[in-house]
């Protein structure tokens, strides 16, 4: 797959975005805290529905958590 990435349009969407829903890399207990919060509103929008339009969205916050859930596991 060869994806062409537009910069001029990809840098205000990604700044809508985050004003929107505050996604970003979780590298603190607060930016654990605001994307747990996060993911808890949106599954109490989306629920289980795999075809809902926000669902892949929830998918990507649930991965940013687990993620730092795995990283402060002790080795």
């Amino acid at each position: 797959m060869n994806a062409v990435l537009d910069v001029e349009k990809l840098v205000p969407a990604w700044q809508a975005l985050r004003l929107a829903a505050p996604i970003s890399h979780i590298e603190s207990e607060s930016d654990y805290e605001q994307a747990t919060e996060l993911l808890n509103k949106l599954l109490d929008i989306v629920l289980d529905d795999v075809t809902h339009p926000l669902y892949s969205l929830v998918s990507v916050v649930g991965d940013l958590i687990e993620a730092y859930e795995i990283d402060l596991e002790p080795v």
